[in-house]
């Protein structure tokens, strides 16, 4: 008797543990159903913002493709133009160089003519050195005299051939404490090569001192044969006898 009154019993709590059950499946159910559903939803916004997303780095890939056709146009614009340049340029320095090369050819022509025109009036020209020096010398007569009586000539035929007769201080003067140098002037060059081939020759006194008679050499000149005086060193030392 007790067993029989103890099934009606079980049979409710099964029952209502199915309910139960079917409750907790229906609420699951409808759990997964809204979470299948916002999943979806979720889903879509995702697809939706990665087309867009794609969309907008696709428009900017082609901006950026925009952008580098642009630069790489303007770079071979720019490489172009520097090719111009680097043309014009070398052209440029092409001709400066037949300029540069023309103007030397000209400035030494001109110091040719200038060294020329200083040469042919040097050649009228004479130094005497060692020549005593007094305070109120006659200059003009002293040399006068002294160039008459080697020449064997008279004094006065002496004084017109003389165009200028002056003392000059010079660096050797002043090193070696000698009298200033009379540079003369002649009035032909004939007169004044006669003169320095005697003196050359036999030499030249005044009061008993050894005069040195020189020619006149211009600057220009004289730092030309500066280049080359290793030359005439060497053919004097072989006795090959040279002079400028």
């Amino acid at each position: 008797q007790v067993a029989e009154k103890s099934s009606p019993n079980v049979s409710m709590q099964t029952q209502s543990t199915s309910e139960t059950i079917q409750e907790i499946l229906l609420k699951l159910q409808e759990t997964i159903i809204k979470n299948h559903n916002e999943t979806r939803t979720d889903t879509k916004e995702i697809k939706e913002e990665m087309k867009n997303f794609k969309m907008e780095v696709r428009s900017d890939i082609m901006k950026l493709d925009g952008k580098v056709d642009s630069i790489q146009k303007a770079l071979e614009r720019n490489e172009n133009k520097i090719k111009e340049v680097e043309k014009r340029t070398e052209k440029t320095e092409q001709e400066i160089g037949k300029i540069s090369q023309q103007l030397k050819m000209i400035n030494k022509e001109t110091e040719n003519s200038f060294i020329q025109i200083e040469m042919e009036q040097a050649a009228f020209y004479l130094r005497f050195q060692n020549v005593e020096e007094t305070k109120e010398e006659n200059l003009e007569i002293i040399i006068a005299e002294l160039i008459a009586e080697k020449l064997e000539r008279e004094k006065d035929e002496i004084l017109n051939e003389l165009d200028e007769v002056y003392r000059v201080s010079t660096n050797y003067a002043r090193r070696y404490r000698l009298p200033k140098e009379i540079h003369i002037r002649f009035a032909r060059k004939k007169v004044r090569d006669i003169l320095y081939k005697i003196a050359r020759e036999e030499g030249i006194q005044y009061r008993g001192k050894e005069i040195q008679v020189l020619k006149q050499v211009p600057r220009r000149v004289r730092e030309q044969r500066r280049d080359y005086r290793f030359l005439a060193t060497y053919l004097n030392k072989k006795n090959i006898l040279f002079r400028w």
